[in-house]
């Protein structure tokens, strides 16, 4: 995503392309890492505390 938000600047710095479309992929990319990257620390996290604890209640449970 970075590279492609580095090549959309690079491209509305040079006047090429679609500056519309460039604008969105640098507004996406920016979206990315404000709010969604920040989330993979919490995931990660969770990933490897395991399944033991959901694992550890039955089907009628659930």
């Amino acid at each position: 995503m970075v590279k492609s938000a580095q090549q959309a600047q690079a491209m509305l710095n040079a006047g090429e392309g679609n500056p519309q479309l460039l604008s969105a992929k640098l507004t996406t990319a920016r979206f990315f890492c404000e709010h969604l990257l920040p989330r993979t620390g919490a995931c990660l996290a969770s990933v490897l505390a395991g399944s033991e604890s959901i694992m550890a209640l039955t089907v009628e449970q659930l």
